[in-house]
């Protein structure tokens, strides 16, 4: 994305629905306080809420379908993308340590867990 193309919105002015009631419209405002409108299908409204970050309920738990791990940008971490089956994802920034951590408890049990003992 070039950057004559991004628009870093610092508040919203309005919002209106256009007259065919078909599109969203933002009346928006930069750092600089120039005003941009941007204008959405009501169509994609679900979509942009998906997008919304939301606090889940207590206790609420959600199936794993699919997990990636890739660098961050910043070299010094990996990202940690979790995918439910129906399509939900959350990423998460992640040191080394931490990756050593999880990979930890996954082999050997919680960390409060006693080993059981062996006689050879």
């Amino acid at each position: 994305m070039s950057e004559r193309s991004r628009i870093d919105a610092t508040e919203v002015d309005s919002v209106v629905l256009s007259d065919d009631g078909t599109r969203l419209v933002l009346l928006l405002r930069d750092a600089t306080g120039q005003k941009f409108a941007l204008s959405v299908p009501v169509t994609c409204l679900n979509t942009l809420l998906r997008a919304m970050p939301r606090p889940a309920p207590m206790g609420a738990r959600h199936a794993l379908d699919a997990w990636s791990m890739d660098p961050a940008e910043n070299g010094s971490g990996m990202v940690l993308t979790l995918r439910t089956p129906e399509g939900l994802a959350v990423s998460f920034t992640i040191k080394p340590w931490q990756v050593q951590g999880m990979a930890t408890v996954a082999t050997f049990g919680a960390p409060h867990d006693v080993p059981p003992r062996s006689i050879h």
